[in-house]
């Protein structure tokens, strides 16, 4: 699993790439508002499968043992959580920011692609 910034990295890359992917949608002076949530949502979105391990090494509280079997349980129902709303938002559910969201998840998505396929270095790389 890679560390803190590959996945800000990452979750940077999928607004630039939202941005010109919903070029429609994004284009026009009285939509900064909206680029600025994809940016955001992105970012937090490619960190969210992370949560327990940024509350472990932010605080310190308890152990990094403790934390894992939550990160894991994090992990298992992340995935197909993602999975489900991408699908749901490209077939069911008309939203006005629906590119916004449709990014957010792609994101947890290549979260969980990268953790899977990087290993860890240490804690920023």
């Amino acid at each position: 699993m890679p560390g803190v910034i590959p996945h800000l990295l990452a979750g940077i890359a999928m607004a630039i790439l939202g941005r010109f992917y919903f070029k429609s949608y994004f284009d026009g002076k009285e939509k900064i508002k909206e680029k600025i949530l994809l940016v955001i949502v992105c970012l937090i979105f490619s960190v969210i499968p992370d949560i327990f391990l940024i509350i472990y090494y932010s605080t310190k509280i308890f152990s990094k043992e403790f934390f894992l079997p939550l990160h894991d349980t994090v992990y298992i129902i992340i995935g197909p959580i993602a999975i489900f709303f991408l699908i749901l938002l490209k077939y069911g559910i008309e939203l006005k920011t629906k590119p916004i969201w449709i990014m957010g998840f792609w994101s947890i998505l290549l979260h969980l692609i990268m953790d899977f396929f990087i290993s860890e270095f240490n804690l920023w790389f």
